[in-house]
């Protein structure tokens, strides 16, 4: 007699599937190998991670830009200039909060700074002051067009009120001299010849030498330009 064999019904079939599916979950490491390994998401750093004991980055300028609606450079143009000094000192503070957040010409801007006090024998209180001073002036930007009045370089300083030429005032190793007050021209007082500067709050310092319309912003940048002077020092040597 011939045994015709029977299509298996669709409650055959889901059965099976189930008894397949079971196999799987009851053997060790089945369940895995059916299922493709994918790797874990990528945690980028935020402006929240910091190593013990070290100050967090900031936003960044990129962060700032966007915020302005200005295009995504990353660079600190004119435009993000502006936007900078308009910006109320907390968001600021949000975009720059280490070395890290400098761009590659800004840190050696700075290390520039660092290096002509160094060269002029200027204690490192001295240098802490001058870079708080470029911070708040110009996050180390060497401006070759003035943005306010006719103020340029890392310390807007003004060829109008006895700082020097255009030429020498955004050339940073000349201007940095005029700051500590060891050029051999220019009218203003410079670091130095402040009376009392080494006992005188940092950003009382700053405002005795740059005359600011906004004195109480220098401050701000004191453990900002500690941090800066005690990462970057170790590697600068001094430019006579």
């Amino acid at each position: 007699m011939r045994i015709i064999p029977t299509r298996p019904t669709a409650t055959t079939a889901a059965t099976a599937a189930l008894l397949v599916a079971g196999a799987l979950l009851t053997t060790p490491g089945a369940a895995q190998a059916a299922t493709p390994r994918t790797a874990p998401p990528r945690v980028s750093a935020s402006a929240g991670d910091a190593a013990p004991g070290q100050a967090a980055p900031g936003h960044g300028v990129e962060w700032f830009q966007a915020r302005h609606g200005l295009p995504r450079t990353g660079t600190i143009d004119r435009a993000t200039a502006r936007a900078l000094e308009r910006a109320p000192d907390v968001e600021v503070r949000q975009t720059f909060r280490t070395a890290a957040d400098l761009g590659p010409e800004e840190l050696a801007n700075a290390r520039t700074v660092i290096g002509v006090g160094k060269g002029a024998g200027i204690p490192e209180q001295g240098q802490v002051i001058a870079l708080m001073t470029a911070m708040q002036e110009s996050k180390f930007v060497n401006y070759l067009v003035p943005v306010d009045h006719d103020s340029l370089g890392v310390f807007q300083q003004r060829p109008s009120m006895g700082w020097g030429t255009p030429e020498q005032i955004t050339d940073v190793p000349t201007s940095s001299r005029s700051f500590y007050g060891v050029a051999p021209f220019g009218s203003n007082p410079g670091l130095i010849q402040i009376d009392g500067w080494q006992t005188m709050p940092p950003g009382d310092v700053c405002q005795a030498v740059q005359v600011s319309a906004f004195p109480d912003r220098y401050a701000q940048w004191e453990q900002f330009a500690r941090a800066l002077l005690a990462q970057e020092s170790p590697t600068v040597p001094p430019i006579p």
